[in-house]
């Protein structure tokens, strides 16, 4: 890997569910500038398991970034989901690692909520209030003749996802054995991660060095203001910007534009020149 002032490391972290590999296309449209490192699967190495408050997956990106990013560059942490929350501990805890952070749409459990969570982790309502009780009876195998690219279509989740995403998203989720397509991910690992959602953000505030971006979908339900701003206001050195459509997961529904703006966030931040490029967010 050639390091020198025009190029820039990206680690990308994947939402709960999502492999990496379901990002090709936004990958793809970044500068060509930027090289992206992505762990595709989170929580599956048995030397990271999944335990509570997402603990083991910091160490987890942690090492990947450790093995994977060069000799002596520091790496901008994207994240999106999961992912963002995971990247904004890691880089409270590593400092030396991270030039700069980008949040999108992030799970901010702050104020109230934590102490709602944090309750019901020890029982089954973690179940309804997080995806968890609904993924662990998700559909695990299809017949090979099935298009899988129509299933997953009809599903509200993805029905405003962009054509190729849904498309790498399958790519990266199934595979073929027995004349059967097979999810090739543990849902039981997927339902966990919900269950495990950190409650101890403020244990992290004001260890964040580097300066960060937190950008949220106009209609998101996830990262909503009630959330967001006690998170915003512990870390004053992430701003928050609004992309101007979309839901939780604009990132895929919305790649080409997603794309531009990760990297005007990043030459806002400093780090890179900017090309003239313009998107839509406030």
């Amino acid at each position: 890997m050639t390091t020198n002032e025009q190029h820039t490391i990206v680690h990308f972290a994947h939402a709960n569910g999502f492999p990496s590999g379901s990002y090709q296309k936004l990958f793809d449209h970044l500068p060509k500038q930027y090289a992206v490192i992505a762990l595709e699967k989170f929580a599956h190495n048995p030397c990271y398991p999944l335990n509570d408050n997402w603990e083991n997956q910091v160490a987890e990106m942690i090492d990947y970034i450790e093995k994977n990013k060069g000799k002596h560059e520091k790496v901008v942490a994207i994240g999106h989901s999961f992912g963002a929350v995971v990247s904004y501990m890691s880089a409270c805890l590593r400092p030396d690692l991270f030039s700069a952070l980008i949040m999108l749409d992030p799970p901010l459990m702050t104020g109230l909520a934590r102490y709602v969570f944090r309750f019901a982790k020890r029982n089954n309502l973690i179940n309804r209030l997080t995806p968890a009780g609904i993924t662990v009876l998700r559909r695990q195998k299809w017949h090979i003749e099935q298009d899988l690219h129509a299933y997953f279509a009809a599903k509200s989740l993805f029905k405003d996802f962009d054509p190729d995403c849904i498309k790498d998203y399958v790519s990266c989720v199934v595979q073929e054995k027995d004349d059967h397509h097979h999810l090739n991910f543990d849902v039981e690992i997927e339902a966990n991660i919900f269950r495990t959602i950190p409650h101890n953000l403020p244990s992290y505030s004001g260890k964040l060095k580097i300066p960060g971006r937190l950008i949220t979908g106009k209609n998101t339900d996830v990262c909503v203001p009630v959330l967001r701003k006690p998170f915003l206001k512990a870390n004053p050195s992430i701003t928050h910007l609004e992309f101007k459509k979309g839901k939780h997961m604009f990132p895929l529904e919305y790649p080409i534009e997603v794309a531009a703006l990760i990297e005007i966030a990043i030459a806002d931040m400093g780090l890179t020149a900017p090309k003239g490029k313009q998107i839509c967010c406030a």
